[in-house]
């Protein structure tokens, strides 16, 4: 048997079924100049992404129970989903991306405990955390390891607006000079990576169990499963190193053939989460050389670019950049329902 057959099939014993209700996927490239970044937001229903620049000196509390408090050091650009009780993905000022992605309970997340004498940050606010108060994938490591980070309760999610729901997920951290770092919260315990194989990151398993893929040099398949579509990420973005692609516009342009790999068709069936459909809402392609985003949608052929030219930083406000232009537009009905 080969390794890959190998590596599936312990897969399949080891963990079952572990698909998720947001099948996100991204791959960070770092060369020279060439600093970007492609993610996708897969998600069963709708988010109704929201783009907003919000300056320094905002004041953020970070949870409800004994939370952080700050003036933001750094304004950002950043996408808030479900009626902005998340932000999703951002960039600050300095280059710092911040982004949220799922990993079951299944996977092992279990966030930390409240414990008295620890400030809190809730687990949907770690990025709003990352992005207002540090420059670097270091810094926040360590301002991540001074606080709890305990479960977060969010509302407005459809099909469950009136109630709140505890997502577990995992994080990727992302600064210009390409440093890198998957955060992960395993029995209560914070686990970092920090190793060239943290560019690329989707959902279940936890990560360790990727980063044996890598070192396997399992080749990807062409399922939905998410360790297929991180394989299928770095084998295209890795393409962009053997070139030597150092220009921020050529490999922003290149990397649009990594978002045709990993992306999920609006009634893909998933056969390993029960049929069920996780379309991709949208991407977005990040520069952390130019500090820009592009964000495509699922509603539209349009590209939407966002700099931080389009709000004032120095003022401590939400500018609202742009809104979904179809809200509600739900592209997961099943196949019978068409």
């Amino acid at each position: 048997m080969n390794k890959t057959l190998i590596a599936l099939t312990i897969a399949a014993s080891t963990f079952g079924i572990l698909q998720t209700a947001n099948a996100c996927t991204t791959a960070a490239y770092h060369n020279g100049e060439a600093q970007v970044t492609v993610r996708t937001m897969d998600w069963n229903g709708y988010d109704n992404a929201t783009v907003v620049g919000k300056g320094r000196g905002m004041e953020h509390s970070y949870s409800d129970t004994d939370g952080v408090s700050t003036k933001a050091k750094y304004a950002a650009i950043k996408i808030e989903s479900f009626a902005d009780a998340t932000v999703a993905e951002g960039i600050n000022e300095e280059g710092l991306e911040a982004r949220i992605l799922y990993l079951s309970t299944a996977a092992g997340t279990e966030f930390q405990q409240d414990v008295a004498g620890t400030p809190n940050v809730d687990a949907g606010q770690v990025p709003n955390f990352v992005l207002d108060n540090f420059a670097s994938v270091a810094e926040a490591l360590e301002g991540l390891k001074a606080v709890d980070v305990i479960p977060t309760g969010i509302t407005g999610i459809p099909g469950h607006e009136n109630e709140a729901l505890y997502p577990p997920v995992h994080y990727q951290l992302v600064d210009a000079t390409g440093d890198v770092a998957v955060v992960e919260y395993i029995g209560g315990e914070m686990k970092v990576y920090t190793e060239h194989g943290a560019s690329y990151m989707s959902n279940d398993p936890a990560f360790d169990f990727h980063l044996n893929l890598d070192k396997e040099q399992v080749e990807p398949n062409s399922t939905i499963r998410a360790s297929d579509r991180r394989l299928r990420a770095k084998l295209i973005t890795e393409d962009l190193y053997q070139r030597g692609v150092t220009d921020s516009q050529q490999a922003l342009v290149s990397m649009k053939a990594t978002q045709a790999t990993i992306f999920s068709g609006y009634n893909e069936q998933d056969p390993y989460a029960d049929n069920a459909t996780f379309p991709s809402l949208w991407t977005v392609f990040t520069d952390r050389t130019n500090k820009t985003i592009m964000l495509d949608r699922a509603h539209t052929f349009a590209v939407e670019s966002y700099s931080f030219e389009m709000f004032d930083t120095s003022e401590p406000a939400r500018v609202v950049l742009g809104e979904n232009p179809t809200p509600n537009a739900n592209f997961t009905k099943s196949l019978t329902e068409k």
